[in-house]
């Protein structure tokens, strides 16, 4: 994928999410003691994703069971598989960079090498109403 279709992507993905964050997830944010941010994290595959193998098939289990712990902590936004090419993206709640990175840098599909994590710091000037959908 060129860089130039990968920004676009991107961006692309960014205005959704802004379209659909979750007030609650919001809310969240504004009224936690700590200053919180939100981080978006691309995945991609690692040195080793399996070449031809489904998303679907690939050693993931552990990488969704962090997420699930993650999101049922108030930490994880949301997260999930892009459907058009292999890798996703989450959202998460930090202090700062370096816990979102340190967030990724635990992740099980990163530290097993399935996955890379890039960390994006986001600021999101609109926000949507509803939820994000299931």
């Amino acid at each position: 994928m060129t860089k130039q279709f990968r920004g676009f992507a991107f961006g692309l993905l960014l205005t959704f999410i802004a379209a659909c964050a979750s007030p609650y997830a919001i809310a969240q944010t504004q009224t936690t003691s700590t200053p919180r941010q939100v981080f978006v994290i691309t995945y991609s595959p690692g040195p080793a994703w399996q070449a031809g193998v489904p998303m679907n098939h690939q050693a993931l289990g552990p990488h969704a069971a962090y997420w699930t712990r993650l999101a049922r902590e108030g930490r994880a936004i949301g997260a999930g598989p892009f459907t058009d090419m292999d890798g996703g993206i989450a959202m998460i709640n930090a202090a700062d960079r370096a816990e979102a990175e340190a967030i990724v840098a635990a992740d099980p599909a990163v530290t097993s090498g399935v996955f890379v994590g890039e960390v994006h710091g986001w600021s999101p000037r609109i926000r949507g109403a509803g939820e994000l959908p299931r």
